[in-house]
């Protein structure tokens, strides 16, 4: 697939092609959201614990992370339209699968199956993207696929909550099925390859792959199992020490080996590596707080998935403006400002949500959620498309892919440190509050009494009463001691969006501009 002869016998065509992309995408990325909402069904369903059934989700972002270089290599190999198709026709194949799940096990292997479509569905579409906008459009281009894959997150929970309510966990794989084969014969038709598309590079680093995969596999299930199983654990630590004897031993084999499955040599690109930061920087605003929100509307407000996911809404709004908008600026004044403004507006929305509370009303967490939604946009539109604007064409399929595995693990170590964050808050502030509120307090007797008042009048004896009363109290400190937390991790979060000012600042800015075709030019598209 290539800009060639498609793009200019026919305008239309990158538009054909933006939108079977962004249907795929959003497919993909929807599909992740609304399974996480279905943990606790596929708990009841299955008989399973809570860490059994997390290997749902973990078995998917591991078989994506693991599997990119193979899909680079694939993609060199076979062609981005062939690449593309059979990793929607795997997505299809993984769905149709998982919605016939007779067990948890069969589930994380069909599951296993899907990540292998959907993982590599995004950066196969960035570089397709990327082939037939010309730099001075990518922006634009890119803001309109990212509004796609940034939505979906908002979104799933709401439609995850209702098919479980209304049908059945089946459900949220049935829907994947129509999409996927829409896409899949849609591409068929309209996708059109180039001559020079296929880069027949037969040859496959196994070392390096290898090595790779358990660099990133056991670092993603360190971070992913950290909080559950105990940082010092011996668990936990052999997996950071199989980590890091890895990943050296993966630089020594790509600098050693002819071909390897990971060009290094794409990190000597100045603007990448600042790219790069900033994109971490940017998943742990995004995925972050998409771990925090719901759980603080649904443990502490008492919101069910449905109503969190309708929360959620003027995020995916601002979103579905922000994305364009801020892809066309780029555009037009390069990625430089518009990061910068992205990053600001987006650490002021989360120090906005250090004031959370249990009493906050809709009007508010709408306009902090508003303010999210509209900075993210401005952060991902610059980062996405600078990034592979800074590449040379040969570099653009590893970029992508890289970029993605990167934020993916970004996200990944976002959510470790917000969840290690709650848990050490949630201890500190219920030592102190306990300590402050003690027996012998007026404020104290008063709530006691309160409390055991109320036990009474729902007919408890006095000695059931007055124990309730105690229980009550430590539950109400508990829930304050939770809320203090989460309004710390939100602090903790903006201070690091923040922090993305010093790379944005660094970064070397550049405009791309319509060059005016030349006499030559016009003579050669007149032949």
């Amino acid at each position: 697939m290539a800009v060639s002869g498609s793009s200019s016998d026919n305008k239309s065509y990158k538009w054909w092609v933006l939108a079977i992309v962004m249907v795929g995408s959003f497919m993909g990325v929807l599909d992740n959201s609304v399974v996480n909402v279905a943990l606790p069904h596929f708990m009841v369903a299955f008989g399973a614990n809570t860490e059994e059934v997390e290997w749902v989700v973990t078995a998917y972002m591991l078989a994506f992370a693991i599997l990119m270089p193979l899909a680079v290599w694939l993609r060199n190999l076979l062609g981005l339209k062939v690449a593309f198709l059979l990793e929607l026709a795997f997505f299809v194949i993984g769905s149709f699968l998982c919605s016939l799940s007779w067990s948890l096990d069969s589930l994380i292997v069909f599951r296993l199956i899907q990540a292998v479509g959907a993982g590599d569905i995004m950066p196969t579409g960035m570089t397709m993207i990327s082939e037939v906008f010309p730099k001075q459009e990518r922006g634009f281009a890119l803001g309109m696929w990212g509004m796609g894959i940034t939505v979906a997150p908002a979104i799933g929970p709401t439609l995850g909550g209702y098919l479980l309510d209304h049908v059945s966990w089946h459900a949220l794989f049935y829907i994947n099925i129509p999409i996927g084969v829409l896409a899949f014969f849609w591409g068929l038709s309209i996708l059109k390859p180039a001559k020079g598309d296929i880069n027949v590079m037969k040859s496959f680093d196994f070392i390096g792959f290898i090595t790779f995969g358990l660099f990133l596999g056991t670092l993603l299930v360190a971070l992913t199992k950290g909080e559950e199983k105990g940082w010092s654990s011996g668990y936990i630590l052999n997996l950071f020490a199989v980590s890091y004897f890895s990943f050296w031993l993966f630089i020594i084999t790509e600098f050693t080996v002819k071909k390897p499955i990971i060009d290094l040599s794409i990190f000597k690109n100045y603007n990448f590596i600042l790219l790069n930061i900033l994109g971490i920087m940017r998943s742990i605003a995004l995925f972050g707080t998409v771990f925090l929100l719901p759980l603080f509307f649904q443990n502490l407000m008492g919101y069910s998935a449905t109503m969190t996911g309708i929360l959620l809404i003027p995020q995916a709004v601002m979103v579905s403006v922000g994305m364009p908008l801020a892809g066309k600026i780029t555009d037009r004044v390069g990625p430089k400002p518009p990061l910068i403004f992205g990053i600001i507006v987006t650490a002021i929305s989360l120090f906005y949500f250090h004031s959370l509370s249990l009493l906050s009303n809709y009007a508010f967490i709408a306009t902090g959620l508003m303010m999210r939604g509209f900075g993210i946009s401005f952060i991902m539109a610059p980062v996405t498309s600078a990034a592979i604007n800074c590449l040379k064409p040969e570099e653009i399929n590893l970029g992508s892919g890289m970029l993605n595995v990167i934020m993916q693990t970004g996200g990944t170590f976002g959510i470790a440190m917000l969840g290690t964050v709650l848990d050490i808050r949630t201890d500190f502030y219920m030592s102190t509050f306990t300590g402050h509120f003690l027996p012998n307090l007026p404020v104290t007797r008063t709530l006691f009494h309160r409390m055991t008042e109320f036990a009474l009048m729902k007919g408890a004896s006095f000695h059931n009463a007055a124990i309730a009363g105690r229980g009550g109290f430590m539950a109400y400190l508990g829930q304050w001691a939770m809320v203090s937390a989460f309004d710390d991790a939100f602090l903790i979060t903006g201070i690091i969006v923040l922090l993305g000012i010093i790379p944005a600042l660094l970064f070397r800015n550049v405009i791309y501009r319509e060059r005016k075709p030349s006499k030559e030019d016009i003579e050669i598209m007149e032949l």
